[in-house]
């Protein structure tokens, strides 16, 4: 499936996506054009949400933002006056794939992924290489 996914265009690759219920395709920035994202999100009757971040073609964070040592998932909640959370950093692998899961109460925001000098950063300072808006 994701020989598949990966062969397919930005495109096709959301309609694909979309039909699969709660996966969401992520819209990669010019800077990556061949980068492919998805978020696949679970909600629970409780309210909670596991989201799943997944990336294939993402290369080192360097080459976009030098300072860059790692990539970060951010949401930015639907709610007026709502900061933006940094909810954990995307680990890239030699094959510039990678995945996190997190664990959130919103059920609608939207998501980026950003080229950080540090997991530990309170706001993006890079920019967003991919992105979407997930809503239950």
């Amino acid at each position: 499936m994701k020989k598949l996914l990966a062969a397919l265009s930005p495109i096709a690759l959301t309609v694909v996506l979309a039909a699969c219920g709660n996966t969401f395709a992520m819209a990669p920035d010019a800077s990556v054009p061949f980068a492919i994202g998805s978020v696949d999100a679970s909600f629970e009757d409780n309210g909670n949400g596991t989201m799943t971040v997944s990336v294939e073609h993402l290369g080192d964070p360097s080459k976009l933002n030098p300072s860059a040592t790692t990539y970060v998932v951010w949401i930015k909640p639907k709610k007026e006056g709502a900061a933006v959370q940094n909810v954990g950093a995307l680990k890239v692998d030699d094959s510039y794939s990678g995945e996190l899961e997190f664990t959130t109460t919103q059920t609608s925001f939207d998501i980026t992924i950003t080229p950080e000098a540090s997991a530990e950063v309170t706001e993006p300072k890079g920019r967003d290489v991919l992105k979407a808006t997930i809503a239950k």
